[in-house]
């Protein structure tokens, strides 16, 4: 039986336009079919499916071996069975891409930074890293200085756990780390968030809030206002609290946060003893009382040293009358 060859030159890619109608059932993106072949030509060939006619590109076809396919005519013919997959669908021109090759499970909209794939397994080991086929539009990097294996894997391991540290379409790369990411990744917090968090510990400069990031936020004492304010009599260890982001610096790996909630009527002190004041202004009286007393005690203590300076000049202008009294 002869095959008839049909040039680009001749026939089209794909079949010609031809007003929108709907897609038969079934045929959707990666969906697999058990097509037809109408005819080849040196760019590839076309297809019958159920209800619509596709196009495999040569790229896109595979020989009955597995192997590449150089010239169609050599593995098709118009009415052999080919098994293909959907790669793009385009209704109104009633078109249909297809691949013989099983197209990826995932693709780049899948790949969300942060996010975790379980057993990957690794096809190729270089200098720098392991390559690992995940399923994806392509292999996956994973660093060495990111992996938490004892020994180097080989080709044909298993990594159970991988998380997505990159994912760039245009540069066509995915990097994978097994060092599980912190929940919240610094490109994801931003100036003005607002999340809860609990009090890690307390010190000088004010309390250490643990938010899910990498690094611990700052909730710095001159956020209550100004003098030296001991956060303590705020926040207690182990307390969560509701705080906003002031200030982030991936860089430097920096936080500062403030105290959700507070205003300034919080922050009054009480004008009097029979005035109902709010349970953080209490806090904040008690703070600064304790910084009248210091003050306070300070003056008390300087007032002696203050009188013996007067006494001692006093002295000395009368002695220094008594010279003068003398030599005349």
């Amino acid at each position: 039986m002869s095959t008839e060859v049909i040039t680009p030159e001749a026939t089209p890619e794909a079949p010609a336009a031809s007003p929108a109608v709907a897609m038969p059932e079934g045929v959707v993106l990666k969906s697999h079919h058990t097509g037809t072949v109408t005819r080849v030509d040196l760019g590839g060939a076309l297809v019958h499916l159920e209800g619509v006619d596709g196009y495999v590109h040569i790229s896109k076809m595979l020989a009955p071996d597995g192997g590449a396919v150089t010239r169609v005519a050599d593995h098709f013919k118009a009415g052999d069975p080919i098994s293909v997959y959907v790669t793009a669908i385009n209704a109104e021109k009633h078109r249909v891409d297809l691949d013989m090759r099983k197209p990826p499970t995932m693709d780049w909209s899948d790949l969300r930074i942060g996010g975790v794939l379980e057993n990957v397994k690794v096809v190729a080991v270089e200098k720098f890293g392991a390559f690992v086929d995940f399923d994806g539009p392509k292999h996956g990097l994973v660093p060495f200085n990111l992996m938490t294996t004892a020994n180097r894997p080989k080709v044909g391991d298993v990594l159970e756990k991988v998380w997505v540290m990159e994912a760039s379409e245009q540069k066509r790369r995915v990097g994978f780390t097994m060092i599980e990411p912190p929940a919240l990744p610094w490109e994801s917090i931003k100036k003005g968030d607002v999340f809860k968090g609990k009090v890690a510990r307390i010190e000088r400069n004010g309390a250490y809030i643990e938010i899910g990031a990498e690094r611990e936020g700052l909730l710095k004492a001159a956020s209550f206002g100004g003098g030296f304010i001991n956060v303590g009599d705020f926040v207690a260890v182990g307390e969560e609290i509701d705080v906003r982001v002031t200030f982030v610096d991936p860089t430097r790996k920096r936080i500062d946060l403030k105290m959700e909630g507070i205003n300034p009527e919080d922050m009054a002190l009480s004008s009097g003893p029979e005035e109902e004041i709010s349970p953080m202004a209490a806090a904040l009286q008690k703070a600064r009382a304790g910084q009248r007393g210091y003050a306070d005690a300070a003056a008390t203590a300087a007032k002696p040293q203050k009188k013996q300076r007067q006494l001692n000049e006093a002295l000395e202008r009368t002695l220094e009358q008594l010279k003068k009294q003398k030599s005349a």
